[in-house]
């Protein structure tokens, strides 16, 4: 009884009973029974929806900030007075941090990500890559890194969950260019059945290659 009271059972009390009132007393835990599951099942729902919502704007907020921080650094090596300087710093250094708290929300959110459901659909990868290299252009310039770009000739699809696969690309070319120096060589082929190959490294560090289809 302490169980089904508390939400603890599923289990539906059976009403077929000689007494009445213990039949009536019967019906009405059952009724309360099936409300506390479907209040259970309702916050779980919210919660899975809250974790992916602030998993997505965390990556929406990410890229436009990687962006204000390459052309901060592109205007600290500009001739400067010492105020402006400053300015620039300062603006600098709370990019920075607000891009270490969205990272922080962004952990928090995919803590459980076994629990996100992967949205599969046909997107064009190339289209994907070339976006996300523009969109860092000015972070590799601030940080003098030239990009060596391979992609074959055609546009290579793939069959996975777009934003998933975005994220995984942005956080492999944001790490590239904070723990590179000098060039980057990225890398993009079509494998089988709507898969492809993304290769990144660097002179220094040991190259990464991933198939994107396989992540999910």
């Amino acid at each position: 009884m302490t169980d089904l009271t508390t939400g603890k059972s599923e289990k539906m009390l059976d009403i077929s009973l000689v007494d009445k009132d213990i039949e009536q007393l019967a019906a009405v835990l059952n009724q309360y029974n099936e409300k506390q599951r479907q209040s259970i099942a309702s916050i779980l729902r919210h919660e899975m929806y809250l974790k992916e919502s602030i998993a997505n704007i965390s990556h929406d907020l990410r890229t436009p900030l990687t962006v204000i921080l390459g052309h901060l650094q592109l205007l600290k090596k500009e001739n400067l007075s010492a105020g402006q300087t400053q300015r620039i710093e300062t603006i600098f250094n709370k990019a920075e941090r607000m891009k270490e708290l969205i990272q922080t929300f962004y952990d928090l959110s995919v803590i459980d990500a076994k629990e996100v459901t992967p949205v599969r659909e046909d997107f064009n990868l190339t289209n994907l890559l070339i976006n996300l290299i523009t969109e860092n252009a000015p972070a590799l310039e601030a940080k003098g890194i030239s990009p060596v770009i391979g992609l074959p000739d055609h546009s290579v699809y793939l069959h996975s969950d777009y934003g998933m696969v975005e994220r995984i690309f942005q956080n492999l070319i944001i790490n590239a260019i904070r723990y590179s120096s000098g060039s980057i060589k990225i890398d993009l082929k079509q494998g089988k059945e709507k898969s492809a190959i993304f290769i990144i490294e660097n002179p220094i560090d040991s190259k990464v290659e991933i198939d994107p289809n396989r992540l999910f």
